[in-house]
């Protein structure tokens, strides 16, 4: 058997290197050279990352146009025409009149974080079997996601991030009409 795995791999090294010596076409030159291969180019594509370009910020904090004009699409300028109309821009107005520039990060979060409770000091260790069961059972209580009581609380919890958001649409309507 070990005689026939030898014979059979000294076949297949020959057959592999007879094109590159033995075998030639009909201008004498070999089948195959190893200047036939290629290695293939493994050049990453270029990726471009986003700029994030900071609005410009004053020693008071509020936000401050850029020089020139700002083209940027998270700073306003809010003024009030000749007849009182409330109007919203990206540039600033004419000369001479009186404007405020406001201004939002997109990046802001819109949901009410979640209020954890406060860690609450180690215990001492308890020595009775019985005692160590029930802590057992109202440790998985409170990181079981599925008690009735963590159920309920999700639901409220969702029901008054609803709320905060209708508010703030509301606002949103009345702020813009």
């Amino acid at each position: 058997m070990k005689l026939f795995m030898k014979l059979m791999l000294a076949a297949l090294v020959v057959s592999v290197l007879l094109p590159f010596t033995l075998l030639k076409d009909d201008q004498g030159k070999t089948l195959m050279s190893f200047s036939d291969f290629n290695v293939p180019d493994f050049k990453m594509p270029d990726f471009k990352m986003p700029s994030i370009k900071m609005p410009d910020m004053g020693v008071s904090g509020k936000l401050l146009p850029t020089a020139g004009g700002s083209n940027r699409e998270d700073i306003f300028y809010r003024w009030n025409d000749a007849q009182g109309n409330v109007h919203f821009t990206t540039e600033p107005p004419a000369d001479g009149i009186e404007y405020t520039v406001k201004g939002y990060d997109p990046d802001a979060n819109v949901i009410q974080a979640v209020k954890l409770p406060a860690e609450e000091p180690a215990e001492e260790p308890v020595k009775s079997n019985a005692d160590s069961a029930s802590n057992m059972s109202s440790a998985q209580d409170l990181a079981s996601p599925y008690s009735k009581d963590n159920v309920q609380k999700l639901f409220d919890d969702t029901r008054n991030i609803e709320q905060l958001l209708n508010q703030r649409y509301n606002n949103q309507n009345s702020a813009a009409n």
